[in-house]
């Protein structure tokens, strides 16, 4: 019975700790929207101030409705901090990358 009391702890200490880390993604994340420049946004048909409050969203969510016991919430925040990371950051890297060649 000791076993299962331990295994139980383990995983709710693992969670939280996913719960953390998919919040600092995603606080990380809107922090470089905001620091990046709005016309890389639009060359990649995105909207910077969508993103910018997806990820900062996700990230409160994350944290205060995760940490609550509601796992479709930080769930839901980890899809979309992975979207931004797998995604639209990789393509806002690349114009940014490549608006230095002209």
């Amino acid at each position: 019975m000791e076993l299962i009391h331990y295994a139980r702890y383990f995983l709710s200490l693992a969670e939280l700790g996913v719960i953390l880390a998919v919040a600092i993604a995603g606080f990380w994340g809107a922090i470089q929207v905001i620091r990046t420049r709005d016309d890389a946004f639009m060359v990649i048909d995105r909207s910077k101030q969508n993103w910018m409050l997806l990820l900062g969203g996700a990230a409160v969510a994350a944290l205060l409705l995760g940490t609550m016991g509601l796992s479709l919430a930080w769930i839901a925040a980890a899809v979309i901090v992975g979207i931004y990371w797998q995604d639209i950051r990789p393509a806002v890297r690349d114009v940014l990358d490549n608006s230095s060649d002209w």
